[in-house]
């Protein structure tokens, strides 16, 4: 009979029912936080009488041998509810009928609760981790092309000359900074131990949460047992980080494909893919992968939020399924976070494509309207001189770059434009009061 039943729970579960039910294959990767967790209650309970010193080095001893010898491949977690349960049988084989003392005050509720902020706080410097990758990339990014011209893009067309570091900075380096400042919003959300709280009423025997508060690294004990096994507030603020994430890298990730598309930059052979068929294709499959990623995140995120839906206060067995969503969800941010970083060090721009691009544009438009607008001109007359001027140029084939000093004297505006005609200027002249990166 497995140790989480009695005779009154009615027996043996169903083998079939055991297998289906079990959350051992998901949980077994919490088998290092659930081994420090059962350790400091270890700690907790020595500390409260309630285990001698000796008992307490002897379980310490067999639980930290279980998770050597799991993690060596030596033994198998044995087939039981969760990993909890696995952790204990196994322990029972090492230290013997003293393992029957090692839940004095504990309940899987509580367990599982601390296993979860556990992991999730490890997690949360993972994913910081990656963003830090991110920003490194990026800054190696601008200074190669922090200072080239390139477009800004309105509806998808050229729109406005920008430098190269603006546009890194507004693609990653500044979401991701938000991301970063999320990411502690989490992290405040870990702060209280839920070791203690027990099944939902915390326990009468005289346990010392602020002990196994502090081992564990919590600020402090759980103040409302209820609220401590029954809340899962971190894993949604960290899936929907997650999410945020992924909806920035996917924005990103759209830029780079139709820079690509357009020539603008160039993917270097370490992330660029071929074709089966097409010898001549280099695609920009490392950014469409991680574009299709953001959709997982965002569905993670709503299953999470489904999950808890309609569930009342406390512990309910339908929190086993949060820990593979969540677990897919960080998984999943933390490789694109890693494959953008390696990305952004294999992308060139291409910077007389840029400029190209920008003449082809008329991206100085705006530039001549309102040096006119400086000159004394109406805005919306200056709008509406400009406008002729592109017109009357792309009717003969050419551009605002093309313009001349003959042009500009029928069209009877100033010479002086003539000086706005250079989109790198242009870029240079509009980055002047931003610090964009």
């Amino acid at each position: 009979m497995s140790i989480a039943r009695t005779a009154a729970t009615g027996g043996d579960l169903d083998p079939d029912f055991l297998r289906w039910q079990t959350s051992l294959p998901v949980d077994q990767r919490l088998l290092d936080v659930d081994v420090a967790g059962s350790i400091a209650h270890v700690q907790g309970l020595v500390a409260a009488n309630l285990l001698t010193a000796e008992e307490g080095a002897t379980l310490t001893a067999g639980l930290e041998k279980v998770r050597e010898d799991v993690k060596a491949g030596a033994v198998e977690l044995p087939l039981e509810e969760d990993v909890h349960m696995s952790v204990e049988a196994l322990l029972a084989s090492e230290v013997g009928a003293l393992s029957k003392k090692l839940h004095s005050g504990r309940s899987r509720n509580d367990q599982v609760a601390t296993d979860l902020k556990l992991w999730s706080r490890s997690a949360t410097a993972r994913v910081a981790a990656g963003i830090d990758a991110v920003h490194e990339a990026c800054h190696d990014f601008i200074g190669r092309y922090g200072e080239a011209a390139m477009p800004a893009y309105t509806h998808r067309q050229v729109a406005i000359p920008v430098l190269g570091r603006l546009w890194i900075d507004a693609a990653l380096l500044s979401p991701l900074s938000r991301d970063t400042s999320l990411l502690s919003t989490v992290t405040a959300e870990l702060a209280e131990s839920p070791l203690g709280a027990g099944a939902i009423g915390g326990s009468t025997l005289p346990l010392r949460r602020d002990v196994t508060a502090e081992a564990l690294g919590f600020d402090g004990p759980p103040k409302n047992p209820i609220d401590a096994i029954g809340q899962r507030d971190h894993a949604l603020t960290l899936a929907f980080t997650c999410a945020r994430i992924g909806l920035h890298l996917n924005r990103f990730c759209v830029d780079v494909v139709e820079l690509a598309s357009d020539g603008l930059v160039t993917l270097g052979g370490a992330v660029a893919c071929g074709s089966s068929m097409m010898p001549h294709k280099r695609n920009p499959d490392l950014f469409e992968l991680v574009r299709a990623q953001s959709a997982l995140r965002q569905g993670e995120l709503t299953a999470l939020m489904q999950t808890f839906q309609g569930l009342g206060s406390g512990y309910h067995r339908d929190f086993q399924q949060d820990k593979q969503v969540l677990f897919s969800s960080v998984d999943g941010t933390v490789d694109c976070l890693k494959m953008i970083a390696l990305g952004l060090r294999n992308i060139d721009l291409v910077p007389d494509k840029c400029l190209d691009a920008l003449r082809q544009g008329d991206a100085v438009a705006t530039d001549l309207t309102e040096a006119l607008v400086m000159g004394g001109v109406s805005f919306r007359d200056a709008y509406g001189a400009v406008g002729a001027l592109v017109a009357g140029q792309r009717a003969k084939g050419l551009r605002l770059c093309d313009l001349t000093a003959e042009d500009l004297s029928a069209a009877d505006l100033p010479a002086s434009l003539l000086e706005l005609l250079d989109p790198a200027a242009s870029a240079t002249r509009r980055a002047a009061p931003f610090v964009g990166s």
